[in-house]
């Protein structure tokens, strides 16, 4: 009865189910992989802000599909305290970026069309390719004390056709960003084929202290048409509000006609509420004291796991320039699932390495936004089955 795109086998992983178990029996879980900031006391949502959801002009249904002018033109002043000049006309809000990859799909490429994903990513893309219809394939990002752009691998998997190309700045979870000159051989690769780029910031304002300054954006003067997506949910801590955007950057001509293509699909589907459009104003500005606790917060957390990994030097904290995770590398007397299984019999919650598609070693994926005491109990019990491997 149901179509291909919909998954007709749902049977979990073994660390899914035993994940369901604990959590049945009413465990008390170490969760160190939770990333929602409204569940770890992070949420940039106060009184004020959901005060502003109930202003006057939420009311009035008047419908754009690129979202209002006052929502864009706050979208926009956000960029420019970033000191990066965005259009307003060059903005499409949509509800979440999971909207906005599939708006991108059906704008980019015919079914059956190719994108090139990062690997490794988040297993976001896989699903929402396959609900609209368009194929995958991947280009590695290597490990040599730092990551980079397995150049080959992007060259191949252009072989095999591309409408576009998805970048991640900076990536999850290796927190890595592409290096100028990894994205000018991109842009050159693109401009070949005929492909666009993709380019997901959504972690762009958090780069690992001691740093402060927004981690590189791909807007500004590009020789290939570029969509660069970001949103509420991590610039300001308000997943709930469902609001994210798409920015457009290109040649003017290209541009123009991707616009106009993206106004259509969403005119389609106005999915961006009425209420929170008219709060948005209000909402970025939630960002200014947002952004500083979970920087601290950030820091914090990585001094924990620096001192794990100088009190046992057979775990490695890779290194990384931003975002809300870390991946750490244990000891290879487990492989990640079996280190995962294990911590999770012991009621702490990680993620292994190969959910990420991160090989060559155990790697361990824990989020860098949780609660100082939960990391620290969770890594004192890591440290405990290390001592015993």
């Amino acid at each position: 009865m149901l179509s291909r795109r919909v998954p007709h086998d749902l049977e979990p992983t073994p660390w899914g189910r035993l994940l369901a178990e604990r959590r049945a029996h009413g465990a008390a879980l170490l969760d160190l992989t939770e990333a929602n900031p409204s569940r770890v006391g992070l949420s940039g949502a106060g009184p004020g802000e959901l005060g502003a959801l109930a202003h006057v002009a939420g009311a009035r249904y008047e419908p754009d599909p690129r979202g209002s002018e006052a929502a864009r033109a706050a979208v926009s002043a956000y960029y420019a305290a970033r000191g990066i000049e965005v259009d307003p006309t060059h903005l499409v809000l949509t509800a979440g970026t999971s909207e906005a990859y599939a708006h991108l799909f059906r704008l980019l490429a015919d079914p059956g069309g190719r994108f090139l994903i990062p690997a490794p990513s988040y297993p976001l893309f896989e699903p929402l390719a396959a609900l609209e219809g368009v194929l995958l394939e991947r280009y590695r990002l290597a490990f040599y004390g730092g990551w980079y752009l397995e150049l080959d691998s992007v060259e191949r998997a252009f072989r095999q056709g591309a409408r576009g190309v998805i970048v991640v700045q900076p990536n999850h979870p290796t927190g890595s960003c592409l290096t100028p000159g990894e994205i000018e051989h991109l842009e050159e690769l693109c401009d070949a084929h005929g492909a666009a780029i993709i380019s997901d910031e959504v972690f762009g304002d958090f780069p690992w202290p001691p740093a402060a300054s927004p981690l590189p954006s791909l807007l500004g003067k590009r020789r290939v048409p570029t969509f660069v997506l970001s949103g509420l949910s991590k610039v300001c801590g308000m997943p709930g509000m469902k609001v994210s955007w798409i920015a457009a950057a290109g040649p003017t001509a290209a541009r123009e006609q991707a616009l106009a293509g993206l106004e259509w699909i969403a005119d389609l589907f106005l999915s961006v509420g009425s209420p929170v459009q008219a709060a948005l104003p209000r909402l970025l500005e939630a960002r200014h004291a947002f952004q500083p606790r979970v920087r601290a917060r950030i820091g914090e957390n990585l001094t924990a796991l620096r001192a794990l990994v100088a009190r046992r030097p057979e775990f490695e904290l890779l290194p990384a320039a931003g975002g809300w995770v870390a991946v750490l590398r244990a000891p290879h007397v487990r492989s990640d699932e079996e280190w995962a299984l294990e911590l999770l019999r012991h009621d702490v919650v990680v993620h292994p390495g190969h959910f990420y598609e991160l090989e060559g070693g155990a790697y361990l994926v824990l989020s860098l936004i949780i609660e100082p005491r939960t990391l620290t109990a969770g890594l004192a019990r890591l440290e405990a089955l290390a001592g015993r491997a």
